[in-house]
């Protein structure tokens, strides 16, 4: 995108906003983001020297994402106001990416699923569930959360899991969840979990396609890929891409 010309006095220098308009949104950093949702400065400091300083206290984007309103309203040259337009501009991306599932892309892979979740949930302090519902070529109907805080603690039940899927009138689903640990790898009660409703999902006529669980947002572990749910077609073996449904990688050998 070619620079606009504002008609800037020679030298003043382009903040944020100015910026913005010239080059495009695309082209700002991350602080001067931070200073367009923040709007003003405090006293005695520009908008972005209060972004800068933000995001050193908060270890970055990721940190502020993570803050409550009160902890961001305490800092000097915030308060409320400024906390939640900031937090109200994290949540809208986050929603952004988790709508995205309902383009016209089929899911491919495992590692699609966890390109869409896992800015949403990845590294999150609470765990979350959510279920993606597919038509049989893995198209994603709708996605919905369907627990939060305690996945395993809070009872979840197959039924509730499968209620989503038939609302959207779904082939099949895949099931999404975080480990706040960070640590992605499934626990025997995220087995047992997968097992349950694995078969519920039979008796119901529903395809379980994938449960990923997200660890932090770079880190993902598939069952299917794991061999924890069978393949669902079983794809011949020339195909350059196995169908999403089917193992991604090959079960290991037994010992």
């Amino acid at each position: 995108m070619a620079r606009v010309d504002l008609g800037l006095p020679s030298g003043m220098a382009y903040m944020p906003r100015e910026r913005a308009m010239a080059e495009g949104v695309f082209a700002l950093g991350d602080a001067e983001l931070l200073a367009l949702l923040l709007g003003t400065g405090a006293r005695g400091r520009t908008v972005m020297e209060l972004s800068n300083q933000l995001l050193r206290e908060f270890d970055g984007l990721d940190g502020l994402a993570k803050a409550g309103p009160f902890a961001l309203a305490d800092r000097s040259g915030m308060g409320i106001a400024k906390a939640l337009r900031l937090l109200g501009g994290v949540e809208l991306g986050r929603r952004f990416v988790y709508r995205a599932g309902r383009r016209s892309e089929p899911l491919s892979s495992s590692e699609a699923v966890f390109a869409r979740f896992g800015p949403v949930i990845g590294g999150q302090e609470d765990e979350e569930m959510w279920v993606m519902a597919v038509d049989a070529r893995n198209l994603v109907r709708g996605c919905r959360k369907v627990a939060l805080g305690g996945v395993h603690a809070c009872g979840m039940h197959p039924r509730n899991i499968l209620r989503t899927a038939l609302l959207e009138g779904a082939v099949g689903m895949v099931v999404v969840h975080n480990h706040p640990s960070g640590n992605s790898a499934p626990s025997m009660d995220d087995i047992v979990m997968t097992k349950r409703i694995l078969a519920a999902s039979d008796i119901a006529g529903v395809t379980l396609v994938d449960h990923v669980i997200i660890g932090t947002n770079e880190d993902y572990r598939s069952m299917l890929d794991l061999g924890f749910i069978p393949e669902r077609t079983p794809a011949p073996s020339h195909l350059p891409h196995r169908p999403y449904g089917t193992r991604l990688r090959p079960l290991p050998a037994d010992p």
